[in-house]
């Protein structure tokens, strides 16, 4: 969801969706006991480097409990020799003028329209009979019966599903790592680096772009279809714990023995991005601009630093066309956590 068609999604987004009455049903939230030794590092170095530069790789986890406890010494240690944190690419997409906060809210309106299927058709008459099945018992588990979300397009009811799934699992997206060591980085003045890939839109044509989105039908279904499969599958506590000790122990096989979780991000991503309101600002490539952007800022910080850290998503990390292929496609050794 973070590609989002940024001129419409500056004006959506959370805090901004009615509230429903729920029925809440018994939740089985997964609890981790105990403090486990860590996520574990990949160490990175160029064997024709003279001056032994290293830099050490977390794995932001996938979605794990909020309770699980860690201990980050060793990552701690890694950031005090680090001259640099280097997190993981960005998109910025912002006006080519301040936007001030009147103006913002006389946009509202138009930008809450713009979350409603064109037409005020009902997720039922878009979804698949089977999906929107899934859909009602997700539904009136996590949501409640209210039927505001029923005009709204899928890929915007599918991420309110998420959220409230997350809350209700006692599950956090992302930032494990982050919120660990992120305070010490700060305290420690140490130079944190997040490469962002900018992009700008003309503030005086954000309305229209609001209005021509919201008449843009979406093909949002198989972003709606993956999200649900990854609600499914986190409400399956036991598997959830042992992802979580797992990651926290750095026991990678354990990890890559379970269950893949789906991801919704990369065809939600893709339901937006192919709207005309995205081409219009954003290129076709801007997957593989994000990652080569990111490759090429470690390649640097490898080549600056004595002692990097990074800390991006696990699964950018490991897929076969991830961050550590490209970096040994490009010359570097990989050694992975021990």
């Amino acid at each position: 969801m973070r590609l989002a068609a940024a001129a419409v999604f500056l004006l959506i987004g959370t805090g901004m969706h009615a509230a429903e009455p729920v029925t809440p049903e018994p939740i089985e939230e997964v609890i981790v006991t105990g403090e486990f030794p860590g996520p574990g590092m990949w160490k990175v170095s160029r064997p024709d480097d003279a001056a032994g530069h290293l830099m050490w790789i977390v794995g932001e986890p996938p979605p794990l409990p909020r309770r699980l406890k860690w201990k980050s010494g060793e990552v701690e240690a890694v950031l005090m020799r680090s001259r640099e944190i280097l997190l993981d690419a960005a998109l910025r997409v912002e006006p080519d003028e301040k936007i001030g906060v009147f103006r913002g809210l006389s946009l509202l309106p138009s930008a809450l329209k713009a979350r409603r299927n064109p037409d005020d058709v009902t997720l039922r008459e878009r979804l698949p009979p089977d999906v929107y099945a899934r859909w009602l018992v997700q539904k009136k588990r996590y949501l409640g019966s209210g039927d505001g979300v029923e005009k709204w397009r899928p890929i915007f009811a599918a991420d309110k599903l998420r959220r409230e799934a997350f809350d209700d699992l006692g599950l956090r997206a992302n930032g494990m790592v982050w919120e660990e060591v992120g305070r010490l980085a700060q305290r420690q003045k140490k130079k944190v680096t997040t490469p962002n890939l900018k992009f700008t839109f003309q503030a005086d044509q954000l309305k229209a772009r609001i209005r021509e989105f919201s008449r843009e039908p979406l093909a949002d279904t198989e972003c709606f279809r993956v999200t649900l499969d990854l609600v499914d599958a986190l409400a399956d506590a036991a598997t959830q714990e042992r992802r979580a000790r797992a990651w926290a122990t750095a026991d990678l096989d354990a990890l890559e023995s379970l269950p893949a979780l789906p991801n919704p991000n990369l065809p939600c991503a893709m339901a937006l991005l192919d709207s005309q309101v995205a081409q219009d600002l954003l290129p076709a490539d801007l997957r593989e601009q994000l990652h080569a952007l990111w490759v090429d800022s470690a390649v640097a910080a490898l080549a600056a630093n004595e002692t990097t850290l990074a800390i991006v998503p696990l699964a950018k990390l490991t897929r076969p066309d991830g961050y550590l292929a490209r970096l040994r496609a490009k010359g570097f050794t990989i050694e992975p956590p021990k």
